[in-house]
């Protein structure tokens, strides 16, 4: 039998183990929510990518919530799939689809992320294109809250072709490039100021990788899009001399200024990078500076976890607090590192990691200079998948990972979320937001065919609020098991994309 299947097995010892009791929630079963509509019989894999969200959206205490997801099942003829919560309980998708190709052109080719804009009352999707001439590019879907709340434009259930297209109207393609070049890792952020209060209020802001032919030489190109219409100008390059930069993430400040955070594996030890650029309105190019190091990494999170059947990526996120002065940013950086050296595995290539970190560090001078690292959790097991969210109406920040510190045998993994409140740099007890487990090892019988294990990657967060205490939440988007599908009349463990959330 194996030690990962029966997930009531450590419950009774996990108990006095358990850290911060979790605060009241619309999500409350053990393990949060299913958030597709995916019918049981031959389910096949769904794996969390993002969520994004807009509170009381809906109505009181109801927020408005957008995921994304890798699905088997192909929707629109794609893996990309969206899911979105407007009614009913929290953390139950009212209807899903698949991403709609843009200009009869450029289909979803990977890794979507749902990002909100409050200012604009409006969502977006970022992720790779591919056209039928072989051209790739930065895709960028746009819709507006009024649009997915209307059961017209957005019927109930599962989207048809048609009904996807009627759920995001509006997009366009960025970056295109050529045959011989090669995109991966997108990601998006919006400028959260007022539509004309300054250069650059509102536009939009696409970083990705691009690999130019068959050696191994990446760089990050940033492109500056105009919001709502959606006009994108030329890319550039942001990476400096950086030999293989990857894994960019974006985010823009309060102020304006735009801030990069990326990995360089062209070095030894590997880099955490950092750069930030002012807006000169879209869609001009902003002015970037130099990129700063942020970290020398010598135990990068670049291999097998321990024993977990799955590996980590170092893949720095970051979010910029606005402090209670009205003029000092604290950003925070977290990623996943390996606590102690990486461990060739000799005869079966690659490396592992025997003690996986979430780590943050923290910034006050715009990334000039960084504190030292600290973990988010000093628990045993292994933490992983870190990735963090800033309420900015509460100046929260939210970070979530999986952890598998409860379990005795250290295989089996649960969902943590830890704090960090306004005014703090120190990161508080954290919650237990799952407390059955997961299997990492689940996945559909072998005859639905090239199910991969489909644990994924990542965790998906959002986190916004009213201000008041008791009435925001912080989302985190995660890959399960706990819901069976059916083959041949039989139960079995089915991976799905889960929703599950911390009201505080």
């Amino acid at each position: 039998m194996s030690l990962l299947s029966p997930k009531s097995l450590f419950l009774s010892v996990s108990l006095v183990l358990l850290p911060a009791a979790r605060a009241q929630s619309g999500c409350t079963a053990p393990d949060g929510s299913r958030f597709n509509l995916e019918p049981r019989p031959n389910a096949v894999v769904q794996s969390a990518l993002s969520v994004a969200m807009l509170p009381n959206r809906v109505g009181f205490d109801m927020d408005l919530v957008v995921a994304t997801a890798y699905d088997a099942r192909g929707l629109g003829g794609s893996n990309d799939g969206f899911y979105v919560q407007r009614s009913g309980v929290n953390c139950q998708p009212a209807f899903q689809g698949g991403l709609p190709v843009i200009d009869n052109v450029f289909g979803p080719n990977g890794t979507p992320t749902a990002v909100a804009d409050p200012a604009r009352d409006a969502f977006f999707i970022v992720d790779l294109r591919f056209s039928i001439d072989d051209q790739n590019a930065v895709g960028i879907l746009r819709t507006t809250s009024a649009n997915l709340l209307s059961s017209t434009a957005c019927p109930s259930g599962t989207q048809t072709d048609a009904g996807s297209a009627s759920c995001w109207p509006a997009g366009t393609v960025a970056n295109v490039t050529g045959l011989d070049q090669f995109l991966e890792s997108p990601h998006m952020a919006v400028d959260p100021r007022k539509t004309g209060s300054a250069t650059g209020a509102g536009d939009l802001y696409t970083v990705v990788t691009k690999r130019i032919g068959t050696g191994l030489d990446t760089s990050i190109f940033l492109t500056a899009c105009t919001n709502p219409n959606l006009k994108c100008g030329e890319s550039i390059v942001i990476s400096g001399g950086d030999l293989i930069a990857n894994f960019s993430f974006v985010q823009v400040r309060p102020d304006g200024l735009i801030t990069v955070s990326y990995l360089n594996t062209g070095v030894s030890p590997e880099t955490i990078m950092f750069v930030t650029c002012t807006p000169n309105g879209a869609p001009a190019a902003p002015t970037c500076g130099s990129p700063q190091v942020v970290t020398a990494e010598n135990n990068p999170a670049a291999g097998t976890i321990g024993d977990l059947p799955m590996s980590d990526q170092l893949y720095p996120r970051h979010v910029n607090r606005l402090e209670s002065d009205g003029t000092t940013f604290t950003t925070f950086l977290v990623y996943d590192r390996c606590d102690v050296a990486l461990i060739e595995q000799f005869g079966a290539g690659g490396t592992f990691c025997p003690k996986t970190d979430v780590v943050v560090t923290t910034s006050t001078d715009g990334g000039a200079n960084w504190n030292p690292i600290a973990k988010v959790s000093a628990s045993a097991g292994q933490q992983f998948f870190g990735t963090v969210a800033l309420d900015t109406s509460t100046n929260t920040v939210n970070l979530g990972y999986y952890s598998t510190e409860n379990d005795p045998f250290q295989l089996r993994p649960q969902v943590f979320l830890a704090q960090i409140a306004a005014g703090s740099t120190t990161v508080a007890e954290p919650h237990l937001l799952i407390s059955d487990f997961g299997d990492v090892q689940a996945k559909p019988p072998i005859f639905i065919l090239d199910q991969p294990v489909g644990f994924g990657d990542r965790l998906g967060m959002a986190a916004n609020g009213t201000g008041e205490s008791g009435q925001s939440r912080a989302y985190v988007s995660f890959t399960w098991d706990s819901v069976f599908g059916t083959y041949g009349g039989v139960a079995t463990a089915d991976v799905n994309n889960h929703l599950t959330d911390l009201q505080y």
